[in-house]
């Protein structure tokens, strides 16, 4: 019986440490925009949304405490980090050939993968599927 108590105190001890270290973890605010460029925010900033026939305003207080409100530009910078693209045509021969089947999980490519590539449901691509013996490549299935 004392075991299990000590066992039990001690789960609740790892919960409890686990709980701390995930409060500590932050994460990076990034915004994406329509053009594929992105902007990650820094640690003390924020962000404030407006749309294009509602202008944001910024105070600026004055020595001599006249207010004035002044429109705020929007924010033009990026630190857009380009993404390699795929050079085959998704589908065709080639990207079937150099796709590494579950590399990201079950995604939409992966789906793709099975459907155009794997036709024969093996799990692989090679001889027995439609693509594969279309292709140029199909002379070593004979």
């Amino acid at each position: 019986m004392i075991n299990k108590v000590n066992e039990m105190v001690l789960g609740f001890a790892a919960v409890f440490l686990m709980s701390l270290v995930s409060i500590g973890a932050t994460a990076e605010t990034v915004i994406n925009y329509d053009d594929g460029s992105t902007y990650t925010l820094s640690e003390n900033q924020e962000i404030y949304i407006s749309t294009p026939s509602s202008s944001l305003f910024k105070r600026q207080l004055m020595k001599n405490k006249d207010t004035f409100f002044r429109v705020q530009k929007p924010w033009t910078k990026r630190d857009y980090v380009e993404q390699p693209q795929d050079p085959f045509a998704v589908g065709s021969h080639q990207w079937c050939k150099t796709y590494v089947p579950w590399s990201e999980g079950l995604t939409f490519d992966m789906i793709t993968w099975q459907r155009f590539c794997d036709t024969d449901n093996d799990g692989k691509y090679g001889c027995g599927d439609d693509t594969f013996d279309n292709s140029e490549d199909a002379g070593v299935c004979n």
